[in-house]
């Protein structure tokens, strides 16, 4: 097996972990709220926290590629408290929930920084999840495989009775699915966290979930934590003068679809102290490139990160006789993302 990258390059693979430690700093201050109550993003974008007087107010912005003024609002309700009138026919969810369903694996991480993993009853991708609490109630039956997309057991989620599912989008097909469980009386509320811009951003969303476990102050600091250890990383990165080369990925059939230079790791990269192959490009989203001109580019490139699904070097070699020229090859400086694996 390939092993994991060693010395400058290494700090992009830590700044992942980064994203889902619960390191917490002794801040118990709330966030900043405005006049408006309306909390104050560092990064993220994607969605916002309103917090008034009896309620909350959550809205998620365009949470589907491509998507354009398309803007979801979530309204929060403590458990126990009369709902005033200006909620009367608003999506209202009652705070903490209790019981949780998620379609995508990478909330998982958000819920876990929040010590709310047992609250999980539902998840898409059951045998994708390494979390050893997540396997254990899995291996118990307490938390179900619900389905894929098309594939989506709604009967299933109907019978666990969610407080709400954590749902996403690619595309806006998503729709259908919102409606779905919505004609069904099941409470959703989409998630648009990989969208953001930066892997900071992406951390932010752990207030967006905070705020449904009434557990703002907590999310707040665990966000202030990992904010501060990223930038502290990436101070350090910056000293450095050699940026070496970075190649992503891995073709599929012949076509190379390469990580866009403005996407979260193209950021994570230069941030690590590296330099991106295709940093010139302005897509934050992945675009086809053809196998020449990526055989051109990575015969200037130091360190291959990320290349698939392949485990070592002989499965690479299996894959493409050709990737034997390029130097990150011959160096022996191919590495990926499969230390942990199911």
């Amino acid at each position: 097996m390939m092993k994991f990258l060693q010395g400058r390059i290494v700090l992009s693979l830590l700044f992942i972990g980064l994203l889902y430690s619960c390191e917490t700093v002794t801040r118990k201050t709330n966030p900043a709220i405005s006049a408006a109550g309306l909390v104050k993003n560092t990064e993220a974008t994607g969605f916002t926290i309103q917090d008034l007087e009896d309620y909350k107010k959550l809205t998620v912005s365009d949470p589907w590629q491509k998507s354009t003024d398309n803007h979801f609002e979530y309204y929060l309700l403590k458990r126990g408290e009369k709902a005033p009138d200006a909620l009367n026919g608003k999506q209202v969810f009652l705070t903490p929930v209790r019981k949780v369903v998620c379609l995508s694996t990478t909330h998982i991480g958000f819920l876990d920084a929040l010590g709310k993993v047992d609250a999980i009853a539902g998840l898409s991708g059951c045998n994708y999840v390494t979390h050893p609490g997540v396997k254990k109630g899995v291996a118990a039956g307490q938390i179900h495989e619900v389905g894929y997309e098309q594939g989506l057991n709604y009967e299933l989620i109907l019978q666990l009775k969610p407080d709400v599912v954590f749902a996403y989008g690619v595309g806006s097909e998503i729709n259908a699915q919102l409606n779905k469980l919505k004609d069904l009386g099941i409470p959703v509320v989409l998630v648009g966290e990989y969208l953001e811009k930066s892997p900071v951003a992406k951390a932010e969303w752990i207030n967006f979930f905070g705020s449904f476990f009434n557990e703002a102050n907590k999310s707040s600091d665990i966000f202030k934590g990992i904010s501060d250890n990223y930038y502290k990383i990436k101070g350090e990165a910056a000293k450095i003068q050699d940026q070496p080369t970075v190649l992503t990925g891995l073709p599929f059939k012949d076509t190379w679809w390469m990580a866009g230079g403005q996407s979260n790791l193209a950021v994570l990269i230069a941030d690590a102290g590296g330099k991106f192959l295709w940093s010139d490009n302005a897509s934050e989203e992945a675009f086809p490139v053809s196998l020449e001109e990526v055989f051109m580019r990575a015969a200037k490139a130091d360190f291959w990160i990320n290349c698939g699904s392949v485990g070592s070097i002989a499965e690479l070699m299996a894959y493409d006789q050709r990737f034997a020229t390029l130097p990150a090859v011959r160096n022996l400086k191919v590495f990926n993302n499969n230390l942990r694996s199911v």
